[in-house]
């Protein structure tokens, strides 16, 4: 990824161009906001096979939402582009797209939307642990769908009592803007938390923020651990009673929770991905929840995914499975969410023109 600082050859107009819009609609408020920002014209552009047209691309300075691999076929169609915002936190399909093979590209940024889900998703992982811990999946089974009364033997296994996040150690699996506001609300519920990411280090986090979320001095995890090492990463499962796995998709993490990996947590552990599905094997997942070995788990999002009618994942007392609308999970699609992604644009066109790297810059090499 190249620095914009730096100048690129050929790329002489910086940000004088026009703004395309990769959305399937663009609102009124949507249009009105993108006009104030300075470009020489907004374009919407509806998807079509075709990709963006070339006389577009050759007007464009920035495009703004969803990128796919054949939008743009080569960057000699648009040699003013400066910056893809995607509305999206993922970059995976944005990837995809044939022009970062180019050498072009280095002159190129690449932000995704990261940041966005910080207050909804965490939410999300509070809610679904405590409805675990509450048997309350179990008791909403019983009496929505098979309507009768039941008693204590059969929804907490003979036992009338409740689990408590206090005291509980949350492991965070990704401590990225979701794993920091996560990590907020699990510590303020008392539990003790831990966190893994790849150097086992606390580092800077560089992203954008929503105000007053997060972990900004990353005070909050009592411990580190490293996924990059084997045996750092099984004690960090080891002492994790409720999981967050909050990962992006990349080789290096797909299908890092495995049979292997997932016999480290405790018999007890209950596992909450709002990640990837393919983060997590659901082949293991399912072994692990038959033979007792976990608890119980919380999926906002599955492998394969949609899951198909009838899947071993759906009607469990111990799952939690969330609906899926387009490319978003359910839980992520906070009534907030154009707003939040339009703030993050605001401010990496004013970061470029600044001659600044944008927030929430993506490196095509490691895919995040």
């Amino acid at each position: 990824m190249g620095n914009f600082i730096s100048g690129a050859s050929g790329r002489t107009q910086i940000l004088s161009g026009a703004l395309i819009v990769a959305r399937d609609s663009l609102s009124p408020l949507d249009r009105q906001f993108l006009e104030s920002l300075g470009f020489s014209r907004v374009i919407h552009y509806a998807r079509t096979k075709e990709g963006i047209p070339h006389a577009d691309l050759a007007e464009a300075s920035v495009i703004w939402g969803s990128l796919y691999p054949s939008d743009i076929r080569s960057l000699a169609q648009a040699p003013r582009l400066r910056l893809i915002q995607l509305t999206n936190a993922g970059a995976e399909r944005a990837l995809q797209c044939p022009i970062w093979k180019e050498e072009a590209s280095k002159d190129l940024w690449l932000a995704n939307a990261s940041g966005v889900h910080a207050v909804v998703i965490p939410q999300y992982f509070i809610a679904t642990t405590l409805i675990l811990f509450h048997k309350l999946q179990t008791q909403m089974l019983i009496s929505q769908v098979e309507k009768r009364w039941t008693n204590g033997n059969e929804v907490a296994g003979g036992t009338l009592f409740i689990d408590e996040l206090r005291g509980k150690t949350v492991g965070i699996l990704g401590y990225g803007a979701i794993g920091r506001a996560a990590a907020r609300l699990s510590a303020a519920f008392g539990a003790n938390v831990i966190a893994a990411n790849t150097s086992g280090r606390k580092k800077p986090y560089e992203g954008w923020t929503i105000p007053g979320t997060g972990d900004t001095f990353f005070s909050i995890p009592s411990a580190w651990y490293s996924t990059a090492s084997p045996s750092s990463f099984a004690e960090f499962l080891h002492y994790t009673d409720v999981l967050l796995v909050a990962l992006p998709s990349t080789p290096a993490t797909r299908y890092i929770l495995n049979e292997e990996t997932l016999a480290h947590l405790q018999p007890t552990a209950i596992v909450v991905n709002i990640g990837r599905g393919d983060l997590v094997s659901t082949s293991a997942l399912l072994a692990a929840l038959d033979s007792g070995k976990l608890a119980g788990a919380a999926l906002d999002v599955t492998d394969p995914e949609p899951l198909p009618t009838g899947h071993a994942l759906f009607g469990r007392k111990n799952v939690i499975v969330t609906i899926l609308h387009y490319i978003m999970s359910f839980s992520g699609r906070t009534n907030k969410y154009m707003q939040y992604a339009r703030d993050i644009l605001a401010l990496n066109v004013e970061r470029l023109r600044a001659g600044l790297k944008p927030v929430n810059s993506v490196d095509p090499q490691k895919g995040y």
